[in-house]
């Protein structure tokens, strides 16, 4: 076997706090661990060689590869998402969810989850060629941005409807936790920040004790135009790391907020999106969860701390402070908005 790769040094970036790095960016050295036994009911035949590319990715403690395959039967390209840790339990979540009728012959879908092989704590899986939505809201017109928030709010309606209830359930009282830490670590930021974070965490305190109960669902964790692919005839989600089951009207929020946020930084102004947002609130509402109405301004102001503290970590620029003011700003308005 010959294998071939583009180097890719390690940095925060490319998830250099992975022991396995070295061996999974290595073709002859991820061949040794790759038991073909796994892939037989897919008749790939003797495998001939292995390139390997790292993508993309800005956590230390998980990296993205892509996988070529050459075999006696054809090239098979693959996504490859290795951790730090065990993730086995990610690749079983995904077998559920495509049993469950998101299969790669599905309109809504997932990608295929092939194997996982533990000695490097890599997943791997189908890579499905199509646009990412982000490119469609950010470079599309507003019937291509429409078209892309109807297959999301579609795919995500049916998900909420029919995908098996697995992983940890998110708790309220964890939840308003979680907020409390972000909020402190935007705080550390100064003034204005401080103070805005601060009067709209005690009214999302307040909030959450009006929420009530609401029947829980399968959920996504962070579902958003970054994790979608429009291919032909097939809508697909991935990124399953945080799946778990929740109110429905997280998963919902947290794809409207993401979109504001995403007009900010690739089109001026949060409120450039507005319009796709609209379609993919009432196509999900149609054929979803209409309880969440009255729920989502919550989920919707706390996301937005909890996208603002995503830039935190990152270099503190002026534009990096205004967009965290920004969605500071947009959750007051939406808290303020409720009364």
């Amino acid at each position: 076997m010959n294998g071939s790769t583009t180097p890719v040094p390690a940095s925060p970036t490319n998830g250099s706090g992975i022991r396995s790095l070295p061996a999974v960016l290595d073709p002859i050295e991820l061949g040794k661990y790759l038991d073909f036994f796994s892939f037989r009911p897919w008749n790939w035949g003797e495998l001939r060689d292995i390139q390997v590319q790292a993508l993309k990715t800005g956590h230390r403690n998980r990296c993205v590869v892509e996988i070529l395959l050459q075999t006696t039967s054809t090239l098979h390209p693959l996504i490859g998402k290795f951790y730090d840790q065990d993730r086995s339990d990610v690749y079983r979540a995904m077998e559920r969810i495509a049993r469950a009728g998101f299969g790669p012959k599905a309109e809504f879908s997932i990608p295929e989850p092939l194997a996982f092989l533990p000695a490097l704590n890599l997943l791997l899986m189908e890579k499905v060629q199509g646009v990412r939505a982000k490119e469609s809201f950010v470079g599309g017109n507003e019937r291509d941005r429409a078209e892309a928030a109807e297959r999301c709010a579609l795919w995500l309606a049916r998900f909420h409807t029919l995908a098996p209830r697995s992983g940890p359930i998110l708790d309220p009282n964890r939840y308003l936790l979680s907020l409390e830490q972000w909020s402190g670590r935007i705080a550390e930021l100064g003034e204005p920040l401080a103070d805005k974070v601060g009067r709209l965490l005690e009214r999302l305190k307040a909030g959450a004790s009006m929420l009530g109960p609401i029947e829980m669902c399968a959920g996504h964790g962070s579902y958003c135009h970054a994790q979608i692919i429009l291919a032909n005839g097939r809508t697909v989600t991935f990124d399953w790391d945080r799946y778990d089951v929740a109110d429905p009207s997280r998963d919902v929020a947290r794809f409207i907020v993401a979109l504001g946020r995403l007009g900010l930084r690739y089109l001026g102004s949060i409120r450039a999106l507005d319009a796709a947002a609209e379609v993919f609130l009432k196509t999900y509402l149609a054929r979803g969860c209409r309880e969440i109405e009255r729920r989502l301004p919550f989920y919707k102001a706390a996301t937005c701390i909890k996208i603002a503290k995503y830039e935190v970590p990152r270099p503190p620029t002026p534009e990096r402070k205004a967009i965290i003011e920004a969605m500071l700003d947009e959750g007051l308005r939406i808290m303020q908005q409720r009364k």
